[in-house]
C-alpha cells in the first residue's frame, strides 16, 4: 500500500501540536496551582499580620496600665505608712491600757491577800509547788502571779485566805482544803528544813565557808 505524501505530511504536523497541547495544559495547571498558593499564602500573612496587630494592642495597652500602677503605688505606700502608725498607735494605746487595768487588778487581787501574817516571797526564793498533790503547772502560775512562791506561804494559810486564793486563782470550792495543801506545805518545808540541816549539807557549808575565808 502507498501512503500519499499529503497524510505523511499531516502524521509529521500531528506530532508537534500534541506537544504543544500538553505543555499549554501543563502550564495552566502550574499558572493556577502558583496563583491559588500565592492566594493562600498572602490571605495566611493577613491573618497573622491582623493577630501580631490584635497582640501589639493588647501588649500596648498591659504596658499603659503598667505604668499607671506604679505611678499610684507612692500614693498607696504613702496610705499604707499613715495606716500603718495609726495601727501603731491604737495597739500602744491598748497595751498601755491593758497594763494599767491589769496592775489594777492585780493589785485588787492581792490587796485580798494578808502578806503580812504569810510572808512576803520572790521568784528566786521559789519551791517547786506542783510537789503539792493538787498544784499543777497552771495552778502554780496563778499562784506565782499572786505572789505565792513558798511552802512556808502556803503553810501559814487559814480559811480565809484558803477562800480568797480558791476565789482569785478560780480553783473548785473546798478543794485547797480536800488536797490539804496546808498540811502538806508544812510537811516539805519541814522535809526541806531537815535535808539543810543533815550532816552533808552541813559539811558543804563548812567548806564553803571555809574556801570562802582562805
Amino acid at each position: 500500500m502507498m501512503i500519499s505524501p499529503m497524510n505523511e505530511s499531516q502524521d509529521t504536523i500531528a506530532i508537534p501540536v500534541a506537544y504543544i497541547e500538553a505543555f499549554i495544559m501543563m502550564l495552566i495547571a502550574f499558572l493556577i496551582g502558583y496563583i491559588g498558593a500565592t492566594l493562600y499564602a498572602r490571605l495566611e500573612a493577613k491573618k497573622k499580620a491582623a493577630k501580631y496587630a490584635l497582640e501589639k494592642e493588647r501588649m500596648r495597652a498591659e504596658i499603659a496600665q503598667l505604668k499607671e500602677d506604679n505611678e499610684r503605688i507612692p500614693e498607696d505606700l504613702l496610705r499604707k505608712d499613715r495606716m500603718d502608725q495609726e495601727f501603731e498607735q491604737i495597739q500602744f494605746q491598748k497595751r498601755a491600757f491593758s497594763e494599767h487595768v491589769l496592775t489594777e487588778n492585780a493589785d485588787t487581787e492581792t490587796a485580798k491577800i494578808d502578806f503580812a501574817r504569810i510572808g512576803r516571797a520572790t521568784a528566786s526564793e521559789k519551791d517547786d509547788l506542783q510537789e503539792i498533790i493538787g498544784i499543777g503547772p497552771y495552778t502554780e502560775a496563778k499562784l506565782n502571779d499572786l505572789g505565792i512562791f513558798t511552802f512556808e506561804q502556803i503553810g501559814k494559810f487559814t480559811d480565809e485566805d484558803i477562800n480568797n486564793i480558791t476565789e482569785l486563782i478560780k480553783f473548785f470550792p473546798d478543794r485547797i482544803k480536800n488536797d490539804r495543801w496546808v498540811a502538806k506545805a508544812n510537811d516539805l518545808k519541814f522535809r526541806a528544813s531537815k535535808e539543810d540541816d543533815s550532816p552533808e549539807d552541813s559539811l558543804k557549808k563548812k567548806m564553803m565557808t571555809n574556801e570562802k575565808t582562805t
